[in-house]
């Protein structure tokens, strides 16, 4: 059976746009590690606006 880890970052947006530039810098370096996006969700519920997103990545745990 796969067991799995998991990481969740939380990305301010600017505008209700994420940094073109984040791929680059943030989500390629992870990608490299073994890190595989799942989940991506609004994370700001009290105004109810998109600026902060969280986003869950997971990877499986060595054997």
């Amino acid at each position: 059976m796969t067991r799995w880890e998991y990481k969740i970052i939380n990305v301010r947006s600017e505008h209700y746009r994420l940094d073109p530039r984040a791929a680059d810098r943030d989500l390629n370096p992870l990608g490299r590690e073994g890190w595989e996006l799942v989940g991506l969700t609004s994370v700001n519920f009290k105004t109810g606006a998109t600026d902060n997103l969280a986003m869950v990545f997971k990877r499986p745990l060595p054997d």
